[in-house]
């Protein structure tokens, strides 16, 4: 339901103006409230902007709310400056590749301010980092000479053929050749899946982490609790 708020313009004369929405969420803490109205703010035939607070005693940042004019209301867009809370992974994945978990969190962030096409690459990179950590943490040598030789052929390997070498897991090697077809369209200057977007490249990533998390998880018990 529309709403009418008093705003202060570059004038300083207090004036109203109808909007649709006022946020309710701090951009800044992520937590749900009902922001201060300081009743400042900039407006034109085709924006405005309020500045609102934070009454989160936790936060209590100052943040603008953003409004674009259509027809005869100004429509909420977004605000700034917003802190994008990064996705939370599990300790299992962080042990498995921490550079992973960095590579995601920057893609994430960048997806979310709207560079999409930077953001599928990333994606893509974080998902060569993931499978190829996951596979150097299952080497099944043990003398030092074999294990870096292992290390420096996984790590030299292309994406696919690492996939298809050294992976055993047959849920995690289906899910992540498929995730990896995707993650080549990003980085390609031609797409070999039209339908698909970065929502499925992302979905795919999902999955291979599950896949891995449950393997990994299954063989932690088995070992804590062989055999008697």
């Amino acid at each position: 339901m529309p709403i009418s708020i008093s705003v202060r313009g570059t004038t300083n004369q207090p004036t109203t103006a109808t909007v649709d929405a006022t946020p309710d969420r701090c951009p800044i803490c992520h937590v749900a409230v009902t922001p201060i109205d300081w009743t400042i703010g900039t407006f034109a035939e085709s924006f405005l902007e309020r500045l609102l607070q934070c009454p989160n005693r936790a936060c209590q940042r100052f943040f603008i709310a953003r409004y674009k004019f259509n027809s005869s209301v100004y429509l909420f867009q977004y605000c700034v400056p917003a802190e994008i809370k990064p996705p939370v992974q599990t300790n299992t994945i962080k042990e498995i590749s921490k550079d992973f978990c960095s590579i995601y969190d920057e893609a994430y962030k960048a997806e979310n301010q709207n560079l999409k096409l930077v953001a599928g690459p990333g994606y893509r990179k974080a998902l060569e980092f993931l499978i190829k950590d996951y596979v150097i943490s299952q080497c099944p040598e043990t003398e030092p000479e074999k294990i870096a030789s292992y290390k420096t052929n996984v790590e030299n390997m292309l994406l696919a053929r690492c996939i298809a070498t050294y992976v055993k897991s047959e849920q995690v090697k289906e899910i992540a050749k498929r995730a990896t077809w995707l993650g080549n369209d990003e980085t390609h200057y031609v797409r070999k899946w039209e339908g698909k977007d970065l929502e499925d490249l992302k979905k795919l990533i999902a999955l291979t982490l599950h896949w891995i998390e449950i393997e990994k998880l299954t063989a932690d018990v088995i070992k804590d609790m062989p055999d008697a």
